[in-house]
């Protein structure tokens, strides 16, 4: 029996999927897109698992994904990495609504103070090791110029403990897919610094040549599977190529 585990949980008020994926046995994990709550429900998961966070890794910068990660940086003292080319969100994330700094004071409550000292910047084709777990990145823009997706190596029969999903263990290649690709969507481009050109293509390089059994588990709803998407997403029905592998 596997001591690794993945687990997600829906928070805030945009139900963004936090992931924390990590190995009971080695007693460590990490924690991908902790958003609004994620303060308060994070580190009390952490616990219960027996696990320290090694890293916080973001899809990219929508205040809905990094919320949390000012204080869980300083409080588990452990890096955020994310995309260059979002490390405008991080400075302001209110750039996102095309809107003041001040915003999410006055509208959310929320006084932005990120740690710079904890950020760690990612590249394309990085190949990341943490709790004895391997990623590979893949930059994906159009929702974001910096989103990112964590391609996780090795995960089969790993457990899934998500309420919203269907899948009880993991598949050999796990795909954290942020705002890219949800079950039967994909992710918006009308932003500020959106592209649709950039999001056909992100799909097309990153998802079309994965595997129809790879177990895609998404920013915001349900989990899916590579193949139902290619097979029922209006979206990726769109794309040059697409069948079944």
């Amino acid at each position: 029996m596997t001591d690794r585990f993945i687990l997600g949980v829906p928070l805030g008020r945009w139900q963004t999927n936090c992931w924390i994926v990590g190995d009971r046995g080695r007693g460590s994990a990490v924690v991908v897109d902790p958003g609004e709550h994620g303060a308060e429900q994070v580190p009390g998961l952490l616990e219960r698992a027996g696990v320290r966070c090694e890293a916080i890794l973001l899809t990219h910068g929508h205040l809905d994904h990094a919320w949390a990660v000012p204080e869980l940086a300083r409080s588990l003292e452990t890096p955020v990495l994310l995309h260059a080319d979002d490390r405008w969100l991080w400075d302001d994330p209110a750039a996102a609504f095309g809107a003041p700094p001040e915003l999410l004071e006055q509208q959310f409550g929320l006084r932005w103070d990120p740690p710079d000292e904890y950020l760690r910047e990612l590249r394309d084709g990085a190949r990341l090791s943490f709790a004895g777990l391997r990623f590979d990145v893949r930059h994906n823009p159009g929702h974001t110029p910096g989103h990112v997706t964590y391609l996780g190596r090795e995960l089969a029969d790993t457990p899934v403990t998500f309420a919203l999903g269907d899948a009880e263990v993991a598949t050999e290649d796990v795909l954290f897919s942020g705002d890219l690709l949800f079950a039967g969507s994909i992710g918006r481009t009308d932003f500020p610094r959106g592209s649709t050109d950039d999001m056909w293509r992100s799909l097309t390089d990153t998802v079309l040549p994965l595997d129809d059994d790879t177990l895609v588990l998404c920013g915001h709803g349900t989990d899916t599977t590579v193949g139902h998407e290619r097979a029922t997403n209006p979206f990726l029905r769109q794309l040059p190529g697409v069948g079944s592998r």
